[in-house]
């Protein structure tokens, strides 16, 4: 019940959201798909060492309102898998292993620069917010079976803010669309968990589709 009221205020939160982008037809503006994976370690108190890093999944939509010659807004809705592995423990000697497998609706509004190359590439660059609805948290701990955060010493899964920052290249197509191949890293600016200071660290590779009005 916890994880369905978690995913309805995500949801609520997220139409909300849709509903304050500008018109994108009235703007003649653009709108498109996002895809791609994330690479996600966890740092904080929590963690001893690091371990491997925890490869995901990241898709969703986004609209951008162009607000100057190189300047636009951008707000995306996506889904995203973050988490990590590692040693937790008061020594090397006493640490045992964790593996923290975290699941948000992350809405990511940024500002971004845009610099023509000329030709059919541009450059982009950008910065901005994100705040990522925790759906599934779910933590292993000391080799013991995968189970709900809420369940283990970690608590719940919390709303993580984060610091987006990035770039890409934008590709024109001949028909007008766009493809951007891009790279975002996102710094977690609080606790993922309620009990635990662990926060995320997530790289994300992405592919956007690009449709203008």
């Amino acid at each position: 019940m916890a994880t369905l009221a978690r995913t309805a205020r995500a949801v609520l939160v997220t139409f909300l959201c849709l509903a304050a982008i500008p018109d994108i037809s009235a703007a003649q503006d653009r709108a498109g798909l996002t895809l791609g994976a994330t690479a996600s370690d966890v740092a904080g108190d929590f963690v001893t060492v690091s371990g491997d890093t925890k490869w995901g999944f990241y898709g969703g939509v986004f609209g951008e309102t162009q607000v100057g010659d190189v300047l636009a807004l951008s707000l995306g809705v996506n889904y995203t898998q973050k988490g990590g592995r590692g040693l937790t423990g008061s020594g090397l000697l006493e640490a045992e292993s964790f593996d923290l497998s975290l699941n948000y609706i992350e809405l990511p509004f940024l500002v971004e620069l845009m610099l023509p190359l000329g030709g059919t590439w541009d450059l982009m660059a950008y910065s901005g917010i994100a705040a990522a609805f925790n759906v599934t948290c779910n933590a292993s701990l000391g080799g013991s079976s995968s189970q709900s955060c809420g369940d283990t010493s970690l608590g719940g899964g919390k709303t993580e803010w984060g610091l987006p920052v990035g770039g890409g290249l934008f590709y024109t197509l001949g028909n007008g669309e766009m493809v951007v191949f891009e790279a975002r890293y996102t710094w977690g600016l609080n606790d993922a968990v309620s009990n635990a200071n662990v926060r995320n660290r997530t790289w994300q590779f992405l592919i956007r589709l690009v449709k203008g009005a």
